[in-house]
């Protein structure tokens, strides 16, 4: 599988990347509005420790939801299915705080 063209890269300081069933993990909590989520859908989601260096984690997303209630009400959880070729992926520049979406198909 390669890279998606289509793809956020996130930097995920909370370890809130959560296992749902086998090779399938929830994100945590982004903010971001809820058509660019839907536009990355079938597109990667690859997760950072810090801009400059590579991903350590992170997959195809298969789909995202709105967190409905608490703190975190409102804001977006992606559904991904783990992929091992999304690991030390570099993220050039064009980060926005901790997010980097890239949208070409």
């Amino acid at each position: 599988m390669k890279i998606k063209s289509k793809r956020i890269h996130l930097i995920e300081r909370n370890d809130e990347i959560i296992k749902v069933a086998e090779q399938i993990w929830e994100s945590g909590h982004w903010a971001l509005p809820e058509a660019k989520a839907k536009a990355l859908l079938g597109g990667s989601i690859l997760f950072h420790k810090k801009r400059a260096e590579p991903s350590y984690f992170g997959g195809r997303i298969l789909n995202y939801r709105l967190q409905d209630k608490g703190k975190f009400k409102g804001l977006v959880i992606f559904t991904f299915e783990y992929q091992a070729d999304h690991r030390m992926v570099l993220a050039d520049k064009g980060w926005s705080k901790d997010i980097k979406i890239v949208m070409k198909e």
